[in-house]
């Protein structure tokens, strides 16, 4: 190999001592980005999840006056439905659920029939319930208000539901990644056109709800038009006051 001449050792030594380029644009670039995170709500950074109803661990208990003897209590079951929210700030969520008042319980064949006719649910004609909330209000770090609308009877009502996050965590069971919620509510039956009877059956319905979810990426339940909800068949199920008993 040929040793370095005096003019090629200046030419090396130049080129070592002279300045880089820097390329401008990428000087800028990194306060500029950090700039615009920083510029980001962290709820904007918040990662929502979709949950699905596990409606097998999921209950809808009710308890309503009876003549100020007893509270008479029941059970209805989700037909479907859809939770999402950050399990690490669950003060923003959605809820949609589909309640099927044709799975009602009441312990007695003949109260039972008479709760689910026109004379209170009218199931005929109004053939399933709709809770949807967009709101939610934390009040502490396992609780909160989901503030939402019921649909049901034909008619529509805010209703606000106060929820406790019990558990979120793996079923050891299913393997799937699983939440669990208790929540209250309160409402009065005359709000959804359910008029009838107060004197014997009382207006405020009490609501205890006992829900699992688990986390997947689904569509939420199918929306209905109005027109697709169903009438009666037959004419005897009325909510005219004169219909026959």
């Amino acid at each position: 190999m040929q040793p370095f001449t005096t003019g090629q050792q200046s030419i090396q030594r130049f080129a070592l001592l002279r300045p880089r380029r820097i390329c401008q644009a990428h000087v800028m670039f990194k306060p500029l980005a950090t700039a615009l995170f920083l510029s980001v709500p962290l709820t904007a950074l918040a990662a929502d999840e979709s949950w699905q109803i596990d409606t097998v661990h999921t209950q809808i208990h009710f308890s309503v006056d009876h003549l100020g003897f007893t509270q008479s209590m029941g059970l209805i079951k989700a037909r479907e439905g859809r939770l999402r929210f950050d399990p690490a700030d669950f003060a923003h969520c959605e809820i949609d659920v589909i309640v099927d008042p044709a799975t009602l319980l009441m312990g007695d064949a003949k109260w039972q029939e008479t709760v689910l006719s026109w004379q209170f649910l009218n199931i005929k004609r109004w053939p399933e319930a709709r809770y949807k909330a967009q709101r939610c209000e934390q009040t502490d770090k396992a609780t909160g208000i989901a503030h939402g609308t019921l649909s049901m009877h034909g008619m529509s009502a805010p209703v606000d539901l106060s929820f406790h996050v019990n558990k979120i965590g793996n079923d050891p069971y299913t393997f799937k990644h699983t939440a669990g919620f208790s929540a209250t509510a309160r409402l009065q039956r005359s709000a959804f056109g359910m008029k009838k009877l107060l004197t014997v059956v009382g207006d405020r319905i009490d609501l205890r709800f006992e829900v699992e979810a688990v986390r997947d990426h689904g569509d939420a339940p199918t929306e209905k038009a109005e027109h697709d909800s169903p009438i009666p068949t037959d004419p005897t199920e009325s909510d005219d006051d004169g219909a026959k008993q």
